[in-house]
């Protein structure tokens, strides 16, 4: 049997937010490209209702981030319980569909990956159109416009925009790394949305935790103390924080078009460990049109 993995859908380096888009059509099987970041291969799958892929256990741990649809066997949507941290590692040998279809991230942990990210060397992104995934420091990127990250020991990548056959972007994929003891800043996304910066429902998976103590965290207000934390090891992602519309059960949008958040943010531990080690994250930051709860 041909390998369902093998890709048949292409990448294009033209989004003006960086990284790569992917398109795909809604209709039939399809498997992007393959990328492989620190020993990760990173790929995403379009299911028709009901269909499966195979996984090959052989060549190293599956986890399965589900982005729309739903993986039957698992049990899983795309959003764990509010604020619940989950792990997405799959130990059967498939995945398959709900009664919808489903769009989903497949993560592949080879023997290659290190045990713990001490130097953003270990992460060069390699696969189709690498230029695409340069990183560069928060400061480099957002300098111009908060001097928030001035000195941190944090860095972003280019990412992943899927999109429908129409073009519109379901799902970023946005990759971020954070050193030891850095805040990514307290924030609530409540801009008004724009074409570089539109409105999404976002939700966090985790390649590597430094320390073992990086963790999402609530507060009162921008400069307010954490109220909660919510540490995530390898594999696990969140439920929302975002707010819920309950009789739509929609992400519940301010006044601007914005998803509303209360205070939140991510911020690396500390251990008592010579040198550096990096929190590795992905943000799917999701169209609030292809979620629902």
């Amino acid at each position: 049997m041909q390998n369902r993995l093998t890709p048949t859908v292409a990448s294009t380096p033209s989004n003006p937010r960086e990284g790569v888009d992917i398109q795909f059509s809604e209709a039939g099987f399809a498997a992007s490209e393959q990328w492989t970041m620190g020993g990760w291969t990173i790929q995403f799958i379009h299911l028709p209702a009901n269909d499966r892929i195979p996984l090959e256990t052989s060549v190293g741990r599956h986890f399965v981030k589900i982005i729309t649809g739903s993986a039957s066997n698992l049990a899983r949507s795309p959003f764990a319980k509010k604020r619940e941290i989950r792990t997405t590692l799959v130990t059967t040998a498939a995945v398959i569909a709900g009664a919808a279809d489903t769009l989903l991230a497949l993560f592949i942990e080879t023997p290659a990956v290190p045990p713990n990210v001490v130097n953003m060397d270990q992460l060069t992104i390699t696969g189709p159109n690498a230029e695409a995934f340069q990183w560069r420091t928060f400061e480099d990127r957002f300098g111009k416009s908060t001097n928030a990250f001035n000195g941190k020991d944090a860095y972003m990548s280019g990412g992943f925009h899927l999109l429908d056959r129409s073009g519109t972007e379901i799902t970023y994929l946005n990759l971020w790394t954070a050193g030891k003891g850095v805040n990514l800043t307290t924030h609530n996304h409540a801009h008004k949305p724009q074409v570089l910066a539109p409105a999404f429902a976002e939700t966090h998976w985790v390649f590597n935790n430094g320390t073992g103590h990086g963790a999402m965290y609530s507060a009162t207000a921008a400069d307010g103390p954490k109220t909660e934390t919510y540490p995530m090891q390898r594999g696990d992602e969140h439920g929302p924080f975002f707010a819920i519309n309950q009789p739509s059960k929609k992400p519940l949008l301010r006044e601007n078009g914005a998803v509303s958040y209360p205070w939140h943010g991510w911020e690396a531990g500390m251990d008592d460990e010579p040198g550096q080690a990096y929190d590795v994250v992905a943000a799917f930051e999701t169209n609030p049109k292809f979620v629902q709860l």
